[in-house]
């Protein structure tokens, strides 16, 4: 039987469009002329991203995912120099439409992550600190690579940190204390509107080619006899950090098959397969790529069943018993330990 939680997360999904306009109808009452077209169109489309955030929270009965998201959203808000009362008054809206347009028995399942979420307004917004510090090594390198990218010589960002490589960086270090460590940065200043799109596409362009020569540079050690297919499900742009993982592990002696963002289920376990891997790796970043993940982990559950399935992302972080409801067999809750984790989950 289907649960509740289930339920009112498909009927939220499948009627978002339609939940999003009662909520701006709530938001902007008839007449109010200082709200245009344009206003109403934009509300609706934030709303509907809201009703999904909802979803993931409530399918998988976890109202701190939905809270969080709001969380995040006030600290964009306050950084961009906006109100966060204006989010308030959009999620009370939000509230209002639900209460009165969802079918009255799906109400207690969505309620707990709708209080949880208007509560967030009571609490002091903690801005996040910078991921970089000069008085570190790693970070000292991490920066001068961002500032090269920055700057509009992704070149020179390349060869500053090769140039550390044959200095005795190890690759590990490259990967996870560096390059990771600037993505994150840069994350970070796009969400304080320090930099645009366009900066942080090019600084993450510029890493997945320096992953590559990375790769290409340097051997693993000797062959441990197993095989990783790895890849983001369908829905899931988001790579770069299960490319670092992947590149760890084949340092580690694994043999790596790295098939990238947005492959759908069955062609992973089809590479699972054709390979004879031994463990399969999947990642979730956005909590609304929760569903999607467990999803693609019953079919591939339904077509290779024999295959271990380790999963990891920022979607699990500060509840990190989340991979056993969609379905996996083990949770690496760092790249560093993604490795060991998934060596003694092929062990067993």
């Amino acid at each position: 039987m289907t649960s509740p939680s289930k339920v009112a997360a498909e009927v939220l999904e499948a009627s978002a469009a339609g939940y999003a306009a009662a909520a701006v109808a709530l938001l902007q009452p008839a007449g109010d002329a200082a709200h245009t077209a344009s206003d109403g169109s934009t509300w609706k489309s934030h709303f509907v991203q809201r009703l999904l955030d909802l979803a993931a929270a409530v399918r998988v009965d976890q109202p701190a995912l939905f809270a969080r998201r709001i969380a995040w959203l006030r600290r964009a808000a306050v950084a961009r120099g906006a109100d966060d009362l204006e989010l308030r008054r959009a999620l009370l809206s939000l509230k209002a439409a639900l209460q009165r347009e969802l079918p009255p028995h799906l109400g207690p399942a969505i309620a707990p992550a709708i209080e949880l979420a208007v509560a967030t307004f009571d609490e002091k917004i903690s801005h996040e600190a910078m991921a970089l510090d000069a008085a570190k090594p790693h970070d000292r390198i991490a920066l001068r690579y961002l500032a090269a990218c920055l700057e509009g010589d992704p070149q020179r960002a390349i060869a500053l940190v090769l140039q550390e490589l044959d200095g005795g960086l190890a690759p590990a270090d490259a990967y996870v204390h560096v390059l990771l460590t600037a993505e994150r940065e840069i994350g970070q200043l796009w969400h304080v509107g320090d930099s645009s799109v366009a900066e942080e596409r090019l600084v993450s362009e510029t890493t997945r080619d320096l992953m590559a020569l990375i790769a290409a540079k340097y051997a693993p050690v000797a062959s441990n006899g197993r095989t990783l297919v790895a890849a983001a499900v369908a829905s899931n742009a988001h790579d770069i950090g299960l490319r670092a993982a992947v590149e760890l592990f084949r340092l580690a002696g694994w043999r790596c098959l790295f098939l990238g963002a947005n492959i759908p289920a069955a062609e992973i376990a089809r590479a699972g397969e054709i390979f004879d891997a031994d463990l399969l790796v999947l990642n979730a970043t956005l909590t609304t790529q929760l569903k999607p993940l467990g999803d693609a982990i019953a079919t591939i559950r339904s077509i290779a069943p024999a295959r271990r399935i380790l999963v990891g992302g920022l979607a699990f972080d500060d509840l990190p018993n989340l991979w056993k409801q969609v379905g996996a067999d083990a949770y690496a809750a760092s790249i560093e330990d993604a490795v060991a984790v998934g060596t003694a989950l092929v062990g067993r």
